[in-house]
């Protein structure tokens, strides 16, 4: 009798390492694909979280005939921390938020508003349409007792300063524009004051931005047209004790065109968490007003960008330096900004 040979029903050792070499490349192949897509969703919803914003900042302007400021206090001396309120706080009921605008006193600053328990706390809550969705959301600041609270991702244009320059949020003359601004209240005509890593930081505002301390611009002032005109950009997040970003605080919810988006330059602020994606230099110990914040995000290649006129763009990190500059003035009459 003849013997069968038995018949295999399943795979060899090579067949088996073939099929998985197979499906390695092929998930090689696909998951940048699969990557780059979900952060095309999330970015189209960053774009669709700043039109939203867009629209909540001109129902204010049609409500009270001007802008929002920037940030207001009641003595331009004041701590850094003795904020009223900002663009933010201001805008809460065009984004639906009416019932927390309402438990807002704008007549003291946020961090003597610690009557009500944590949860309550109008600065401690997270609000999803400030929030782009490829940085998530970040945990509330502990520091100083949770003092400066929620954070989100989006931040106003203050304008651009001048060479190694940032402002005083709590002392500058937002009314007057000069190669040096006013400085510190230790040194008030703003001329080198601070020394840092071999350079000198000045205090100084070039040209001013649609969004100012303790003043709201009206928008027939924005002489450039609102269409050339940055209203809003993004600040990246730093997981930590990191104020870029605090949405109650005018120097985190405030940034400057001094450098190009994304820059590798630090940044400069009260307290935050040096990165590789967000350097900075923490003023704590040192100069606590002074804030230099650049437009920042977690896309690949650029940052999300509102004008004035509500339209959103994306503007790319190689974008030239001087018309990044331009485009952040209201009234600068700079260079036509036609192929931007």
């Amino acid at each position: 009798m003849r013997l069968r040979k038995p018949i295999s029903l399943g795979f060899t050792l090579i067949e088996l390492l073939v099929v998985i070499s197979i499906i390695g490349i092929l998930v090689a192949l696909l998951l940048p694909a699969v990557q780059a897509a979900r952060e095309s969703a999330r970015r189209t919803q960053c774009t669709n979280h700043l039109r939203q914003i867009g629209l909540a900042i001109m129902n204010y302007e049609s409500a009270h005939g001007s802008l929002p400021k920037g940030d207001w206090r009641q003595r331009m001396r004041s701590s850094n921390i003795d904020s009223l309120g900002t663009w933010v706080s201001v805008t809460l009921p065009y984004l639906e938020e009416s019932n927390l605008h309402k438990r807002i006193d704008f007549s003291r600053p946020f961090f003597e508003q610690q009557e009500l328990a944590e949860s309550l706390l109008p600065h401690h809550i997270f609000f999803d349409t400030h929030i782009c969705p490829s940085n998530g959301r970040m945990d509330l600041i502990q520091w100083n007792n949770a003092h400066y609270g929620a954070r989100g991702n989006y931040a106003a244009n203050a304008g651009w300063a001048g060479p190694d320059s940032g402002v005083w949020m709590n002392d500058i003359q937002w009314e007057q524009i000069g190669t040096d601004g006013r400085g510190h209240p230790e040194n008030p005509t703003g001329v080198e004051f601070i020394a840092h890593n071999g350079r000198t930081i000045h205090s100084a505002i070039s040209g001013f931005g649609p969004f100012m301390v303790n003043k709201g611009i009206v928008l027939q002032e924005a002489t450039d047209g609102t269409s050339h005109t940055v209203a809003v950009s993004e600040v990246r997040n730093v997981q930590g004790d990191d104020i870029r970003g605090s949405l109650h605080f005018g120097g985190g919810v405030m940034y400057l065109h001094s450098e190009v988006p994304n820059t590798a330059i630090q940044d400069f602020t009260r307290l935050c968490i040096s990165t590789i994606e967000a350097p900075c230099v923490s003023t704590e110990e040192t100069w606590r007003g002074y804030h230099k914040l650049s437009a920042r995000s977690a896309h690949p290649g650029g940052v999300n960008v509102l004008y004035l006129d509500s339209s959103v763009r994306f503007v790319d990190d190689q974008i030239d330096r001087n018309l990044w500059k331009a485009v952040s003035t209201f009234a600068g009459e700079e260079l036509s900004v036609s192929n931007y």
